[in-house]
């Protein structure tokens, strides 16, 4: 299934994560894995193929969910299936260790996929869960396309990352923002087709990371559809235009990065 074999996830998994950082990879669309120095996380992996004609992948499945050793999390933002894969989730529920957490679009499948319902921890906006040393919050989503969509605040070592599923651009980032704001903003990013707007665009990503107050900008779902790709270096080119306090990484498929809490949040 991977044309990268397992090379991707002995990286991940041979990070020695130090106390008060947490590191995250790109794993293609809305993905990542994020790791704590005690947790690790995959966030809306998928690894479907294509689906002609609107959504053909553009790059490489960079791992095999059945050969995952450590799992601890399998967190959703929607039901979608390049948001919530049955194949990485059969294959994780396979390993006996992971939990699953999502909205109940997402719990729904788990379910019909044959996840126990002890594993699976349904949340609405403003609940939390906690696995391993990671709090997971839902929070609200303005995604008119998926029922019942969440957005994440993820919080372990004194670091706090959003994750915006494939919300728009909405009130409640400025929300988050007035709560404390965030170290990492993972914002979803794409040209949209004419007369649709499925996601963010490069105006709508600065925007939602200068309200979210995000330290870090990291453009996500860029990559993997034909239809939808965009240009990332855009965000970079407005947030610099714009004289915004934030740094944009852009985290191509399998690139990684380590964040050290700041403080003084």
């Amino acid at each position: 299934m991977s044309q990268w074999g397992n090379a991707l996830l002995r990286e991940i998994e041979g990070l020695r994560v130090e106390k008060g950082s947490i590191a995250i990879w790109s794993i293609g669309g809305a993905g990542v894995v994020y790791k704590s120095s005690e947790t690790t996380c995959f966030i809306d992996p998928y690894v479907g193929g294509s689906t002609p004609p609107d959504f053909m992948r553009m790059i490489a499945v960079p791992f095999d969910p059945s050969e995952v050793k450590v799992v601890d999390a399998l967190i959703s933002t929607h039901g979608h299936a390049d948001h919530c894969d049955e194949s990485v989730a059969k294959a994780f529920g396979r390993k006996g260790g992971a939990t699953f957490v999502g909205p109940r679009s997402s719990a729904e499948l788990f379910r019909k996929w044959g996840i126990s319902e002890g594993r699976i921890i349904e949340l609405k906006p403003g609940e939390k869960a906690e696995v391993g040393n990671v709090s997971i919050e839902g929070r609200a989503s303005y995604d008119p396309d998926a029922e019942s969509a969440l957005t994440y605040v993820i919080e372990a070592e004194g670091v706090r990352v959003f994750h915006s599923g494939d919300s728009k651009f909405c009130e409640e980032f400025a929300k988050i923002g007035e709560e404390g704001g965030v170290d990492i903003a993972l914002l979803t990013l794409g040209r949209n087709p004419p007369g649709q707007k499925p996601y963010m665009n490069a105006c709508d990503v600065v925007e939602a990371a200068r309200d979210l107050g995000a330290r870090v900008l990291v453009p996500i779902h860029w990559d993997i559809f034909k239809r939808t790709s965009e240009n990332p270096r855009l965000v970079s080119e407005i947030a610099a235009e714009w004289g915004l306090d934030v740094k944009v990484k852009v985290l191509r498929l399998g690139d990684g990065l380590v964040y050290k809490a700041a403080g003084g949040r």
